[in-house]
């Protein structure tokens, strides 16, 4: 793949994370009794108050900004690679409420947030190799 085609899946692949992140804050930010009611399961639901609500929407106003910073900024190698290491401790929350000791927590829905978790981890990581690479031909070329 050359270097124009690196460049242009990397600024899809941006793109896409920044939207989603974008919008699923949003939806936190906006209307947080949805996002709980699907997210947790009723014994859990049940005990959703203000407060869950206020970190809810707290949560969503995170992922906003960090959806607008990953959309506006020009990424390294160094940084999709920070942000996919990043992603380590969403995938460790996933395991623990899907399959581990939190099981029965949230709801079979939640499997969409570690197809999401991975997504992000794997994407970021995939743009830095392709950064990294083309970082490596303009070294090549510089020394030609």
């Amino acid at each position: 793949m050359n270097t124009p085609q690196r460049l242009e899946t990397v600024r899809r692949v941006q793109t896409a994370m920044a939207t989603a992140y974008t919008t699923m804050g949003a939806w936190c930010l906006l209307h947080p009794s949805s996002v709980l009611a699907l997210g947790f399961t009723p014994p859990y639901y049940a005990i959703c108050n203000v407060t869950t609500s206020l970190f809810t929407r707290c949560f969503g106003a995170q992922a906003m900004t960090c959806g607008l910073v990953l959309g506006t900024s020009t990424m390294t190698s160094f940084s999709f690679t920070a942000f996919g290491l990043a992603m380590i401790p969403y995938i460790g929350w996933n395991y623990w409420f899907g399959i581990g000791p939190g099981k029965g927590m949230v709801t079979s829905l939640m499997w969409m947030d570690f197809i999401g978790n991975v997504f992000f981890g794997a994407g970021s990581l995939y743009c830095a190799k392709l950064l990294k690479e083309a970082e490596e031909e303009e070294e090549e070329k510089k020394e030609e």
